[in-house]
């Protein structure tokens, strides 16, 4: 019969159920009935029975509603109410909708096995048209139906969606539904509709809501004949983000080619911000460029801010927002707030401050206006900077997939404005080495170090569009400030004074570059310890070593008030500049050299004893050349080599003046012996090398020789390993060589001297020099009131010695008699062979009563003896001396050739006294 054996009804009834005719026909149709009263029914039992039958024996209306309600809320089963009356009887339209069937009291068990089936097949599609009514009202499609030209019914969606309630849009024209351009192609569409085949595409409108902002919708509708017309039904789904994608992905490739040929980075970015405000679903964009000239971007500095759909004031409070720190950044790019290739942060999980950005205008369901979205701009260097989006047009959150399009089109823009960033950079560097490259020939014309190093500061300063350079040259154990070029903008206080001069040993990043000849960047000064300048401004710092022929010679620096502003090729561009400006100082200086060489010879040349030239050349080695122990030592008759004196920059010096060594000992000893310059790079690897100095690392000596004659060795030291070179030997040579002609000339000039004022036969002074003196020594006398005496001898008995034993022979007894005079006077006392075989004594500070007659007296004694070990004993030939002796009083007026008259006088007077015989023979 239909039924299923065993099948649970529910009797609803104040009765006993099998009681009734129609409870025993339950039983007799095998189903298992239980009875139920209306009060037990909302305790029944969990299980779902197949049906309910309910006997309301005369309940009221809204009793019987509530209890179908009830049934329906708690079993969703097929209900039969049994009606006692023989005739059916209408039951209320919400009985229908409910899915409940009448029966009558006397119904029969054929009938009653057909209701109970029936009621079931119904209880199942009134289930099913709930659902579907449930479903088109919550399905995110738009449910319509058309009749007589109006809408008719419209699910919640599409009343949503359009922003009308249902009963303002049945009163709504449909075309006025449709913005203008759409309205005729919806009037074609309507009348082609009965005849549109069933496999056509949807058609496709742009809707007006009621606050006139449009969305597209997709339709798809079917015409359903009726018997005065035709009636439609049909589906809009909402495509407009799909379509905003879709539109979006064909901008995004049309606009890569003309980004990617773009070459101003403004007009990229702006492109980028309007076509997103314009296409990509969001009414607010506002882009942060960072500072591409720096390694890593992302940790720099705001570099350009731009913006599109703001409106002037809300651009303005903007802009004078602080920058977001870096930390912060990181924190909006952690991976908590990934959203596909974009960043979401919640307005309650924000790392931002309260008062950073502005609010939006529109919020919907997943979406706060004080929401962020964050698209980075990726480049080869990591972040280059952020687009942030707001206000969606959408009715929707923001998804992955409708960022995709977007996301796309900032990393496009990143790598277009890294490329044009490079590009421009790579021209401006190209430019600048193109400048810098005339650099050499500029400097090749410059004699002058400072001039140098200015020309160099100024150069670079302007062609690489640095803030400041400055350069430092090292000058002994100073670091000299040689030059500074400094933008107009740069602060005064933080630029050092040209000419500062500081010790070059110390701490300071300038110091430490000199000291390890290598360059250093710093991005940022605050954080590095070897910094030690100001800090107010100066935020970045690069330094580079000048290498000349012996490593460092000073440094070049440049600084800036961005944080990381120098990078490698800042580096290499500043090397190639250290390059030129060497090479510039290293010819300047040798010619600077080969002057001071010239002017010292010029010195040399003045000098008119040994010790001053020496003295001279060892002031030249270390005031000029900045040797730091230089020393000179002279070979002595004994044939040791002894130090005239050492000087430099060495407080430990060893090698003084008078320091000995021999001609077998050391690296000096070395040279003299083989005559031949030596450089020793290394003294602790060389065997021949003797520590005087714990300190010398490397050592440089050169022979001073004159026609091959050594007269002694210039030897230099250094504390630094290797420091001299064969520029440095030639040098030293030269300067050797202008000492050995200088020592030579001084002594030819001393010889060539000496032959003017001695007399070649006894070696005495001879007449000029008494005459070249006496002035003087008249002048000294009377400036100190002294008396002098002048003693005139004449040689008794010569003549015969010479007529007898010849003349040779009388040149030996002149000789003779000159040595016995010098030996009898004082050492103060000067003797000069007057003429022939007469002498003359010059006695300072003597008076004619005492020293004078004392010397005459050893001189009487001594005249005896000097024909002693001669043939002139034999020949009775005998010498005597004849003396004159005349004191001038301080301030007499006589003339020298009164006193010379007088002095000569009285010699022959004496000469008479003693030769009484021959008295005569002796008057003039």
């Amino acid at each position: 019969m239909g039924c299923k054996p065993e099948a649970a009804v529910f009797v609803v009834s104040a009765n006993d159920p099998m009681e009734s005719p129609i409870g025993r026909m339950l039983e007799a149709l095998d189903y298992s009935v239980v009875g139920l009263s209306l009060e037990a029914l909302t305790s029944a039992s969990a299980v779902k029975p197949d049906v309910v039958v309910i006997m309301p024996n005369g309940w009221e209306p809204a009793t019987l509603k509530s209890t179908l309600i009830r049934i329906r809320d708690a079993w969703d089963t097929s209900v039969l109410v049994v009606d006692r009356q023989e005739a059916p009887t209408t039951l209320p339209s919400w009985c229908c909708d409910l899915g409940v069937a009448r029966i009558a009291e006397n119904v029969s068990e054929k009938e009653l096995a057909s209701c109970l089936d029936n009621a079931r097949v119904l209880c199942h599609l009134q289930s099913q048209l709930r659902h579907y009514r449930q479903l088109l009202q919550i399905a995110p499609v738009g449910v319509f139906e058309i009749m007589d030209g109006r809408l008719s019914y419209v699910n919640d969606y599409l009343l949503e969606r359009t922003g009308y309630a249902l009963e303002e849009i049945r009163e709504i024209p449909l075309d006025q539904l449709l913005v203008p351009e759409d309205r005729d192609r919806l009037a074609q569409a309507l009348r082609d509709l009965p005849d549109r085949p069933a496999n056509a595409p949807p058609n496709i409108y742009r809707f007006l809501a009621a606050n006139q902002q449009t969305f597209i919708g997709e339709v798809r509708s079917v015409a359903i004949a009726q018997k005065d017309g035709f009636r439609i039904e049909g589906t809009i789904r909402d495509i407009t983000q799909e379509t905003r994608i879709m539109q979006l992905h064909r901008i995004v490739l049309e606009l890569t080619e003309v980004i990617l040929a773009e070459q101003d980075i403004d007009r990229i970015l702006q492109l980028v911000l309007d076509t997103i405000v314009e296409y990509g679903g969001f009414r607010r964009a506002l882009l942060t460029l960072y500072d591409l000239s720096i390694p890593c971007p992302f940790e720099g500095p705001v570099f350009k801010t731009m913006t599109s759909g703001l409106t002037p004031d809300e651009q303005a409070a903007l802009m004078a927002q602080e920058e977001i720190s870096i930390e912060q950044r990181r924190e909006v790019y952690s991976d908590r707030f990934k959203l596909g290739l974009a960043y979401y942060i919640p307005h309650d999980e924000t790392p931002l401050s309260k008062d950073h950005g502005i609010t939006g205008t529109v919020s919907v369901d997943g979406w706060h206006p004080d929401d962020f979205l964050f698209l980075p701009l990726r480049g080869d260097g990591g972040i280059i900077g952020t687009i942030s989006i707001d206000d969606p047009m959408d009715p929707s959150v923001p998804t992955a997939a409708s960022i995709e399009p977007v996301a796309f089109l900032a990393n496009i823009a990143a790598f277009a404005v890294e490329r044009v960033f490079k590009m421009k950079r790579l021209r401006k560097q190209a430019n600048q080495l193109h400048g810098l490259a005339a650099l050499g020939s500029e400097l090749a014309t410059i004699n002058n170090e400072r001039a140098l190093c200015e020309t160099t500061a100024t150069r670079v300063q302007e062609g690489m569009d640095y803030e400041i350079c400055g350069i430092y040259l090292l000058d002994g154990m100073r670091f000299v400030h040689e030059a500074t070029s400094v933008r107009d903008d740069f602060p005064k206080t933080e630029i050092p004074e040209k000419g500062d001069r500081v010790v070059a040993e110390g701490p300071g990043i300038n110091r430490w570059v000199l000291k390890n000849g290598k360059p250093a960047i710093i991005p940022d000064v605050s954080k590095d310890s070897l910094y030690a300048g100001p800090r107010e401004a100066i935020q970045s710092y690069i330094a580079v070593p000048i290498i000349g022929r012996k490593g460092s010679i000073g440094v070049i620096y440049a600084a800036s008030q961005r944080l990381a502003a120098f990078g490698e090729q800042d580096c290499e561009i500043l090397s190639t500049v250290t390059s030129h400006l060497a090479t510039a100082l290293t010819a300047v200086r040798r010619q600077t050299s080969l002057n001071r060489i010239f002017d010292f010879g010029q010195q040399l040349a003045v000098a008119s004893t040994h010790p001053q030239a020496v003295a001279s050349t060892l002031d030249f080695l270390v005031e000029q050349f900045d040797f730091q122990l230089a020393s000179i030592l002279m070979l002595q008759e004994d044939g040791s080599l002894v130090a005239s004196s050492a000087g430099g920059a060495f407080s430990d010096r060893h090698i003084e003046a008078g320091w000995e060594t021999s001609r077998e000992s050391g690296i000096i000893g070395w040279v003299a012996w083989n005559k031949t310059s030596l450089i020793v790079p290394d003294v602790s690897q060389d065997a021949r090398y003797k520590e005087v100095l714990s300190s010398t690392r490397s050592e440089l000596a050169v022979p001073i020789l004159f026609d091959r004659s050594l007269l002694g060795v210039v030897n230099i030291e250094s504390a630094q390993l290797g420091f001299f070179d064969d520029e440095d030997r030639r040098l030293i040579e030269v300067v050797a060589n202008q000492l050995a002609t200088a020592l030579a000339n001084i002594s030819s000039q001393a010889t060539l001297r000496e032959q003017a004022i001695r007399d070649p036969l006894t070696g005495l002074f001879n007449r000029h020099y008494f005459n070249s003196i006496i002035a003087s020594e008249f002048s000294r006398s009377d400036r100190y009131e002294r008396p002098l005496s002048l003693m005139m001898l004449d040689v008794d008995g010569f003549r015969a010695v010479n007529n007898t034993l010849g003349h040779l022979k009388g040149d030996e007894v002149l000789q003779s008699v000159a040595r016995m005079i010098e030996s009898n006077v004082r050492d103060c006392d000067r003797v000069i062979r007057y003429g022939g075989d007469e002498f003359l004594v010059f006695m300072p500070e003597t008076d004619e009563h005492g020293t004078s007659h004392r010397v005459a007296a050893r001189l009487r004694s001594g005249i005896g003896a000097v024909l002693g070990g001669t043939d002139a004993g034999k020949l009775r030939l005998v010498l005597g001396l004849s003396i004159g002796i005349y004191s001038r009083l301080p301030g007499e007026q006589k003339t020298l050739e009164q006193i010379l008259e007088e002095v000569d006088r009285r010699m022959y007077a004496d000469k008479r006294a003693q030769n009484e015989d021959r008295a005569d023979e002796y008057r003039r």
